[in-house]
């Protein structure tokens, strides 16, 4: 079922099985399993499988997040028009982040991520953020887990790690530098609820070239100035109860505060 995404909505037998290393005739059996029950549909003409109809059920019992995508969605326009690059909200699914809403940048740029989709680990802002905040058995728990090296920036060592998620815990900003996709950095921030817990992560999300220090720095600010004032109007305040808060009003057409820097 994880083969499935947007950038790869339908498959054969034949590419299941050489994806998954399964035997043809295992994937076989197991597609045609999720099709009885609804999980799999496959087109009668080309032969290859999308998602059923049963996937929509799922996700209302692995729990509806439409609420906070809709109450997020101005703090994160706001952020994008600020800091002029795309923006990304993530929620902790089973303990693995997903990617629960988007706004991307007007200016060149390829995302490599999209709503339901998960969020590469502890190599993603989003991973090391909700594992920063976790009690220490379980931080122990994720940190003792095989973390794939996918570029040569991934930090892997669970000593190094372990180091990152403490320093995160104290600062409340996390960093990516090409450590999930090559030429791709970003900063996050948590998102917290009323009672302080982590519920969601923001992050900005650029290219390499523009993530100098001077870009990084104004990144920086404006995340943790978002993660606050989100946090702020779903009622959390770090020393007792909050004012409330009003969501940002975008001001249309308004520059960025970098957008006019060069590639």
């Amino acid at each position: 079922m994880n083969l499935f995404d947007v950038d790869h909505r339908e498959w054969t037998i034949d590419e299941m099985a050489a994806q998954t290393g399964l035997l043809r005739m295992t994937a076989y059996r197991m597609a045609r399993t999720l099709e009885s029950t609804g999980f799999l549909v496959r087109d009668q003409v080309s032969n290859r499988y999308h998602l059923g109809p049963a996937t929509l059920a799922m996700t209302y019992v692995s729990g509806d997040h439409s609420e906070l995508v809709a109450v997020s969605r101005p703090f994160l326009e706001s952020l994008a028009e600020e800091t002029g690059e795309s923006v990304t909200l993530a929620v902790e699914v089973d303990g693995v982040p997903v990617c629960a809403d988007i706004v991307n940048t007007t200016r060149p740029f390829r995302r490599r991520t999209a709503p339901g989709r998960i969020i590469g680990d502890l190599a993603s802002v989003h991973g090391k953020l909700f594992a920063a905040f976790k009690p220490p058995e379980q931080r122990e728990r994720i940190l003792a887990r095989p973390h794939p090296q996918l570029t040569p920036y991934t930090v892997t060592d669970p000593q190094a790690v372990a180091k990152e998620l403490d320093q995160i815990a104290r600062e409340g900003m996390a960093f990516d530098n090409e450590g999930l996709y090559m030429g791709i950095c970003a900063v996050g921030a948590p998102v917290r609820d009323q009672e302080g817990a982590v519920t969601a992560a923001i992050s900005v999300v650029a290219p390499a070239g523009r993530f100098g220090p001077a870009e990084r720095a104004i990144y920086t600010e404006a995340v943790k100035a978002t993660a606050t004032s989100l946090s702020a109007y779903l009622g959390w305040h770090p020393r007792g109860p909050s004012h409330p808060v009003a969501p940002p009003r975008r001001s249309r057409g308004a520059p960025s505060r970098i957008g006019s820097q060069a590639l």
